[in-house]
């Protein structure tokens, strides 16, 4: 990888409806990959609450897409299989 910076984007999207929220990650790569992660919560309590629930889930759905397309990466560039 050549020295210097990248510029990756994230964008979040949370949707509140009166009984759940919904959190979705979007992380697109210079090269133009896509992973995307979603978390939902049930709204038992305040908004805020099931905003930060459904944004942790969402960002561990986000986690194993990344740590699932690294594995696949390393496979391919190396030939053999790897585990997590």
């Amino acid at each position: 990888m050549p020295n210097g910076s990248e510029d990756w984007r994230l964008d979040v999207t949370m949707e509140h409806e009166p009984r759940r929220t919904r959190a979705q990650l979007v992380l697109r790569t210079p090269e133009g990959h896509e992973f995307s992660g979603v978390g939902l919560a049930h709204r038992a309590g305040p908004a805020r609450v099931a905003g930060y629930l459904a944004l942790g889930r969402a960002m561990s759905d986000l986690t194993e897409e990344l740590l699932e397309a690294a594995m696949v990466e390393a496979e391919v560039e190396t030939g053999r299989a790897w585990s997590s």
